[in-house]
């Protein structure tokens, strides 16, 4: 069950630890990226999905609609739009916070 941001984060580190494969660990950085990642989306499904919604399928779906479009550094995908939409209602959301931090380590900056 998840009740606070700290178990959100509990749960990424245990899906990422458990989703890694066999070889040597991972760089670092993808690895923090991937977490910040994995706490925004999570965060976001936690705190405003419908409790219906609040499942790995939801997870699954924003993974697979986060189309990045390297010919357009301006593109935003529907992901981009929803946190977009969050922020301006809400813009010390927990989930929020985790997306900016994972589009600047992704190296996406955007001008605004």
């Amino acid at each position: 069950d998840i009740h606070s941001e700290k178990d959100i984060l509990k749960l990424v580190t245990t899906l990422i630890a458990n989703t890694k494969g066999e070889g040597k660990a991972g760089d670092d950085f993808w690895v923090k990226a991937e977490t910040l990642l994995y706490c925004a989306l999570i965060g976001y499904i936690h705190y405003e999905a419908p409790v219906e919604e609040q499942n790995f399928s939801t997870l699954i779906e924003f993974i697979n609609a986060m189309e990045v479009r390297e010919d357009d550094e301006e593109f935003k995908n529907p992901v981009d739009l929803m946190f977009d939409a969050l922020e301006a209602e809400k813009p010390n959301h927990f989930a929020v916070r985790q997306y900016k931090k994972y589009k600047l380590a992704a190296g996406d900056v955007c001008s605004k």
